[in-house]
């Protein structure tokens, strides 16, 4: 539907919904505003793919661990762990998916881990000073 105006318009006409779609976003996707958008944050989309993949990976260890340790470990629950637990361990795994990934992105688009720490160590430098008067 992307390729050029007569494909658009016979996607239209044929009521292919999921074509304009996806030719809109495709659209969208060229433009230099809206690829930081994209990206979240992210400067290049190698940035984005090494975040996803770290957090797949915590989400997969997550998931295993809960399964193995703290369900199949436990003599309580280690009979048909399985089919007792896999959604937990599912649910577990895409919260900590989620968790690791939102991680990541806040780090890169809040302020820099050095600007914080000069900052802070700014701050105690005032109030050392302060609290020693009361020594």
């Amino acid at each position: 539907c992307a390729a050029d105006q007569d494909a658009l318009f016979g996607c239209i006409s044929n009521g292919d919904f999921a074509g304009l779609v996806a030719s809109v976003i495709l659209w969208i996707s060229q433009s230099a505003a809206t690829r930081q958008i994209f990206l979240f944050g992210f400067p290049t989309p190698d940035e984005l793919w090494k975040a996803v993949y770290e957090s797949l990976v915590t989400s997969l260890c997550g998931g295993l661990s809960y399964i193995i340790i703290r369900r199949g470990m436990n003599p309580d629950t280690s009979r048909d762990v399985l089919q007792k637990y896999w959604k937990d361990a599912a649910y577990g795994a895409l919260a900590g998916f989620n968790a690791a990934f939102m991680k990541r992105v806040l780090l890169e688009n809040l302020i820099p881990q050095d600007t914080v720490k000069d900052a802070l160590q700014d701050q105690s430098m005032k109030i050392l000073p302060w609290l020693s008067g009361f020594a």
